[in-house]
């Protein structure tokens, strides 16, 4: 089901797209009425942002009612270059309630316009299997990109199904070095105008690197920044904020300015997101080991860090890993127990999900001049 978009009071702002050839430019209005249905999907995880680290450390959260007002700003963007459709969960949280009210104020009072929003036929719980199927539904309606609100949890479970359809990342968790920071009027424009291919999507789309899993010769899963091994034999909150219990950490990428527990490889050894490589590294308690530094593990929590190996991961170089029990965390959440009997291997892979550079997407279209006003 969807809900129909009522029309709104005042007219658009229409702009030209100069990436069109001279001799067949059209408005904005021309070609958007040519067009067929442009679709994306939105996943706004209505659990980012909640976990426990809101009690063992200074974490902030979102609240459903901000979430859904990222989202609106976000179709706002998208709807003034050309996204007419956008796919939402129907969840119990109160996010795409609270989204068809806005949508029928914004436009009867305001004079919004917004893109249709279409309920996903499906049973939400609020629960991680409710992305997942999600994206399987959006992808087989045809979207162009999916537009993501959560933290590295969250993306991490859309980058297993969405293939090469590309996700605009919006931070709104607790531990965010894949998602970053963006006003979402902004990431709506952009996704606007990637959605309706008035930008090459070969020039504003980045292929991540994400790190897989096989366990007894079959793929897991796999991890878009760090997949640590612990030495819990239970699940409990699922959220990691004790590094003395962690024994292994390894990372696509890490910056020094990251928190979580990739800033421990962030601050001994920083891996740029576009460098073929990746970073594993052994720890061991405080004061052993080759080092031991202070790293932030969550929103205020500063800890110490021991550190007994630094080894670099080549892509597509396979770590088989010793008989072990432990727990596997991906991405901050603990996900699933190993044991002695398992054999279990590791690898950088290059060929990840894409993601649309917001900055790129809007220097090209300033560039072009997409933003310049047409005389009606």
């Amino acid at each position: 089901m969807y809900i129909q978009g009522l029309q709104g009071k005042q007219g658009m702002i229409f702009f030209s797209l100069n990436l069109i050839p001279h001799s067949s430019q059209n408005s904005f209005r021309t070609m958007n009425e040519k067009s067929h249905d442009i679709s994306v999907g939105i996943i706004a995880n209505p659990a980012a942002g909640s976990d426990i680290r809101r009690m063992v450390s200074a974490a902030s959260g979102f609240s459903i009612a901000e979430k859904a007002n990222i989202v609106r700003r976000f179709c706002l963007g998208m709807s003034s270059f050309g996204v007419t459709r956008a796919y939402v969960i129907p969840d119990q949280s109160g996010i795409a309630g609270s989204l068809i009210k806005q949508k029928k104020q914004g436009e009867d009072v305001l004079g919004e316009h917004w893109p249709e929003l279409e309920l996903l036929d499906m049973h939400a719980d609020d629960k991680a299997a409710d992305t997942l199927a999600a994206v399987d539904l959006m992808i087989r309606k045809g979207v162009r990109l999916i537009g993501v609100l959560g933290g590295d949890g969250t993306h991490r479970l859309v980058a297993k199904s969405c293939g090469n359809t590309p996700m605009v990342a919006l931070s709104t968790g607790t531990n965010n070095a894949f998602p970053q920071f963006q006003e979402a009027t902004i990431a709506g424009i952009a996704a606007g105008l990637v959605a309706s291919h008035a930008v090459p999507m070969h020039m504003t789309t980045k292929r991540n690197k994400v790190l897989k899993i096989a366990v007894d010769g079959e793929t897991k899963d796999l991890a878009l920044v760090d997949l640590c091994l612990t030495s819990d034999i239970w699940v409990g909150s699922r959220a990691i904020w004790k590094p003395e219990r962690v024994r292994d950490i390894f990372v696509t990428f890490a910056t020094a300015d990251a928190i979580g527990l990739s800033s421990v490889a962030g601050l001994i050894n920083p891996i740029p997101r576009d460098l073929n490589q990746g970073l594993h590294l052994v720890l061991c308690p405080p004061g052993t080991g080759i080092q031991t530094l202070y790293a932030p593990i969550a929103p205020g929590l500063i800890l110490p860090v021991g550190i007994a190996e630094i080894n670099t991961m080549k892509a597509l170089e396979v770590k088989n890993l010793p008989p072990q029990r432990a727990f596997v965390s991906l991405d901050g959440e603990r996900e699933f127990a190993l044991r002695e009997e398992n054999t279990v291997s590791i690898w950088l892979d290059t060929e990840g999900p894409l993601t649309v550079d917001i900055p790129r997407v809007m220097q090209l279209a300033a560039e072009r001049g997409m933003f310049n006003q047409l005389s009606n």
